[in-house]
Formats: structure tokens, C-alpha cells, sequence
């Protein structure tokens, strides 16, 4: 199990990469968010989850080892071409910090007509843990994000950080940009060349680049609604994402995403003041390229 540093260097990669402006990743502005008990920046939640993903990737336990080796477990005959990552946050990764992530042995398992392969994960940050979950590979989104959809035409058509009348859904546009995706990449200590290598001609964006892409989306729309992000900041409790992977193979640099994202709904968890914004995100081509469902509370309910 290998072990990484973070330092702010890859935090401002990260954000840099995915327009997130949070201020808790803001080495000059973190002071000035109220009760900030954090005494510093800390790590982005999607680019932990880039870390995840990666080192998943890495590893001899994982879906597509498994279904590589002579002695394989039982492996679905289906394709299983969607990924799904369930990532609990039990802390924060400062800089200075050094993470590692734990994948525990793979499991194939079905329900409602669904198969899909599992990984438990646990992400440590010296010795302890901040983040678990896990890294699933499934025949279909386990996830149903915002449902219904709107009308394809009316997304398409709404302005830039918009709503859509009846819906209430927010609309936030960003781009797929080949070189903001290797700076993730980097802050999430990935080995750029395994996913994007334009001398050969290889661009395969991480899962976890567009779906980065939610927390400028969320920011964007507390800007909208009046809130204060510095006496009113919101954190991460859960990320549950879903995202195709057939659909992501056709991505291509300067592609257009939808990203669409819901009205906060009441968490059910009734130990917290949480809320969750259900999100999904489209293409021109019509097609859904991922869903997700983001909870997050207020720092002041978390902080005693």
C-alpha cells in the first residue's frame, strides 16, 4: 500500500482544474469562513475521490484484474459498464497529510435485477481513516439522480447557470478540457500518461473529471440563491455517483455537459441538519451521462 503527501500544490491543482471556488481550499480566504475548524485548506472532496478511483485502478483486486486472471472468481457474464462509487467522508486531508487507500477483495452480488462487482475502500490520512465506501462496477446506474428529466430541448436551450421553470432544476454548462483533466489527475497523484497520452493519440478522461465538475455546479447555483459561503459554508457528508462508462468512451475534449442539479431535499438522516441535491448530467447527443446524489450539511450543525 503506497503512501502520497498532499501538499497545496495538488489542492490548487485540483481546483484550478474544476473551477471549484470553495473556500475551503482557498489558501488566502479559509480564515474568514465562520467556525472554520479545519485551522487551514483541506483536500477537495472529488479529488479524493479521483484518488480512489485511481489507485482502484491500480489495483491487482479490482473488476477488470479480476476478470483478467485465469483464476478468476465468478464474474458476471454481463457487461458491467457503468461505475458507481458510494464514498462517506469521516474527515478531512490537510497538506502535510499522508493518504493511502485500502481495497479490500472484490465481490460479485445482485438485487432488482442488477449485477454488480464491489469493492470496499477505506482512504487513510496518517493512519486514519477519513473516507470509506465503495468502488462498485454494475449493469446498470444504481443511482437515479433527477427524475424525471426535464425536457432535452428546454436544457439545451436554458441559459448558462439558469433554472428551469416548473422543475426548479438548476442548469450549469461546463466543458470537457483534455489539459484540466491531467492537472486533476496530478493533484490526485495519478499517472497522467495512463489515462491521456495525446503523442499516442490517447485521451480516456477519469470518471471522477466530469463528475468533479458537480462542486462548481453547486457552488454556482448557492450563488444564485442568495447564500453566504462564508458565514453560511456547506460540507460533504456522502457522494453517491453513477456514471456510464459507455457513454464516457465518446467523450471528447471541448464536449459540452449539462450538468443539472435539483432543489435540496431533506436528508434522511435524522442525526444531522443535511440536505441532498439530486444531480444528473447530459449530453447534446440526448444521452445521460451520469447521476448522482450529493449530501451535505452545514458546517455549523457538525461543529459543537
Amino acid at each position: 500500500m503506497s503512501e502520497y503527501i498532499m501538499s497545496q500544490m495538488h489542492i490548487e491543482a485540483a481546483r484550478n482544474a474544476t473551477d471549484d471556488f470553495n473556500l475551503f481550499h482557498d489558501k488566502h480566504r479559509w480564515h474568514k469562513i465562520k467556525d472554520n475548524p479545519f485551522r487551514g485548506t483541506v483536500a477537495l472532496g472529488f479529488q479524493l475521490g479521483c484518488f480512489v478511483e485511481d489507485q482502484v485502478n491500480r489495483s491487482a483486486k479490482n473488476y477488470i484484474q479480476q476478470l483478467n486472471t485465469a483464476n478468476k472468481p465468478q464474474i458476471s457474464g454481463s457487461p458491467l459498464n457503468f461505475s458507481q462509487y458510494e464514498l462517506t467522508f469521516a474527515g478531512a486531508v490537510k497538506p502535510g497529510d499522508s493518504i493511502s487507500l485500502v481495497v479490500r477483495d472484490g465481490r460479485l452480488s445482485s438485487g432488482a435485477n442488477t449485477e454488480y462487482f464491489s469493492n470496499r475502500v477505506a482512504l487513510k490520512a496518517n493512519g486514519k481513516t477519513v473516507l470509506l465506501g465503495y468502488k462498485r462496477q454494475s449493469s446498470a446506474h444504481l443511482i437515479k439522480g433527477i427524475a424525471p428529466l426535464p425536457n432535452f430541448e428546454e436544457v439545451f436551450n436554458r441559459d448558462d447557470r439558469s433554472f428551469i421553470t416548473g422543475s426548479h432544476c438548476f442548469v450549469k454548462r461546463k466543458y470537457m478540457i483534455v489539459g484540466n483533466a491531467k492537472n486533476f489527475l496530478t493533484s490526485a497523484f495519478a499517472e497522467q500518461s495512463d489515462y491521456i497520452d495525446e503523442f499516442i493519440d490517447k485521451v480516456s478522461f477519469p470518471e471522477m473529471y466530469p463528475l468533479s465538475l458537480i462542486s462548481s455546479a453547486l457552488l454556482e447555483r448557492a450563488q444564485a440563491v442568495g447564500q453566504d459561503l462564508i458565514a453560511e459554508p456547506m460540507i460533504y457528508l456522502s457522494h453517491k455517483l453513477s456514471i456510464d462508462n459507455k457513454v464516457m468512451s465518446t467523450l471528447q475534449s471541448n464536449d459540452c455537459l449539462y450538468i443539472l442539479l435539483s432543489p435540496p431535499v431533506k436528508s434522511a438522516d435524522k442525526n444531522t441538519q443535511s440536505v441532498v441535491h439530486h444531480c444528473s448530467c447530459v449530453l447534446a447527443t440526448k444521452e445521460v451521462l451520469f447521476h448522482a446524489e450529493i449530501q451535505l450539511a452545514p458546517l455549523s450543525s457538525l461543529v459543537k
